[in-house]
């Protein structure tokens, strides 16, 4: 657990070794490099993401992150980076760990058991938050697709929710979500608020599939594509408001956070706070914008 003190310094030192439009985000990244290599680390695992779903691609600035980490740190220690690279082909990832993985002493069938057992755990991961979710299905709709036998998650009408006082859809790319100390610790404070606040892993991924093909064009970045799903979905559920937390300088939220704006002003009444954060983002900013957009929803919800 790293301390508030520590968080400081860290962002501080990547916002110092970050160049001019670097986005907060990657700053945070040169932080954590700078912290893990003052801890005498002997390696730093720094994969080249370029692409983990078909047809698809990661941020730009994720592409070549080990690449500006190498520019940004002549004094580096070794950096592991192998290339992941899902859009045609995924054999190529299994040699890419195993070559890891002969650098640091461990057997090719090592690799091979340590990535299904990761994989396992993120398949349980991600069914326990969806589990969790406040989405639960229509009994009228389940009732009429098992009787079709098509699938539920993929072709059924949009979920209701569980008795919540206040349910809140919150949007953005998960390492600003969860990060407690990017984003001054929204999540905590909604729920803090009475909120039931959802994020984009808990919805269905079929769900998120069949909503993101609704728009005009397929979206190309794997996080944006998602973003623009789970906005059709919160649209279409009893959320009270939508959230996206967004950062500056982020190329890719240029875009979606504007289609994502434009698009729920124009096809529904529900409310949005769009959050924008970088290194000089206040606390009490963040809460105080927090605490007006709830006391908004619950002045809604009476009236």
């Amino acid at each position: 657990m790293v301390s508030p003190s520590t968080n400081k310094s860290i962002v501080n030192e990547g916002v110092r070794r970050a160049v001019d439009g670097t986005c907060f985000p990657v700053k945070i990244l040169y932080g954590h490099v700078h912290w893990l290599m003052e801890a005498g680390v002997d390696a730093i695992f720094l994969p080249r993401l370029v692409s983990v779903a078909p047809r698809e691609y990661i941020c730009p600035k994720f592409m070549g992150l080990p690449d500006m980490v190498v520019a940004a740190f002549p004094e580096r220690n070794r950096i592991l980076s192998p290339l992941v690279n899902l859009r045609t082909d995924r054999k190529h990832v299994l040699s890419q760990m195993q070559e890891i993985g002969s650098r640091l002493g461990s057997s090719q069938m090592d690799v091979v058991l340590a990535l299904k057992a990761a994989s396992q755990a993120q398949r349980e991961h991600e069914a326990k938050l969806q589990r969790d979710s406040w989405f639960v299905p229509r009994q009228e709709s389940l009732a009429t697709e098992n009787h079709m036998g098509q699938d539920s998650a993929a072709k059924g009408p949009l979920a209701c929710m569980r008795d919540v006082p206040l349910s809140v859809g919150l949007l953005g790319h998960s390492y600003l979500v969860y990060d407690e100390y990017a984003n001054m610790g929204a999540i905590s404070r909604l729920e803090r608020m009475g909120v039931d606040v959802v994020t984009v892993d808990m919805l269905s991924p079929k769900r998120i599939d069949v909503q993101a093909d609704r728009w005009p064009k397929r979206m190309f970045w794997t996080s944006g594509r998602k973003i623009l799903g789970a906005a059709r979905e919160y649209m279409e559920a009893p959320v009270a408001g939508i959230i996206y937390i967004t950062a500056f300088a982020c190329g890719t939220d240029s875009l979606t956070a504007e289609l994502v704006e434009r698009t729920v002003r124009r096809e529904s009444k529900i409310p949005q706070l769009i959050l924008n954060l970088d290194e000089h983002t206040g606390e009490a900013g963040v809460l105080t914008r927090l605490e007006a957009f709830v006391d908004m929803l619950s002045w809604r919800q009476r009236k």
